[in-house]
């Protein structure tokens, strides 16, 4: 199951009417532990506002790929695993371009003006 710190949930409150045409979406790198449904109550724990993105090993490998993820498993003891993965935000504008990254812990301040900045230029 993946992770979650907590930061990220705020940064919609905080952009309050301004943000309300921003799409966020959570893809798993573990598709094969991470079905719709699981997939679906982790986003909706976190936020309303994210929508889970899961499908077959080769699907989601291609969006790994295509967006220079990196992602791999770690065999734990027996036949369990975790995986280890890129851990940031990954910003889009509405063409579906890469305009740059939200650092896993980065400070909210700074993640918010990238935000705003992303939805002033879509």
């Amino acid at each position: 199951m993946p992770h979650y710190n907590g930061r990220n949930v705020h940064w919609f409150e905080a952009l309050g009417d301004e943000g309300k045409n921003l799409q966020a979406y959570f893809v798993t790198v573990d598709p094969e532990r991470d079905t719709p449904e699981i997939l679906g109550d982790y986003v909706s724990w976190v936020s309303d506002r994210i929508t889970g993105v899961t499908g077959s090993p080769e699907e989601i490998d291609k969006i790994v790929k295509a967006q220079g993820v990196y992602a791999a498993k770690v065999p734990l003891e027996g036949d369990d695993y975790t995986m280890d993965h890129t851990a940031s935000v990954f910003l889009l504008d509405t063409k579906g371009e890469f305009r740059g990254t939200i650092a896993y812990g980065e400070d909210s301040a700074t993640a918010i003006g990238k935000l705003r900045n992303l939805l002033a230029k879509s």
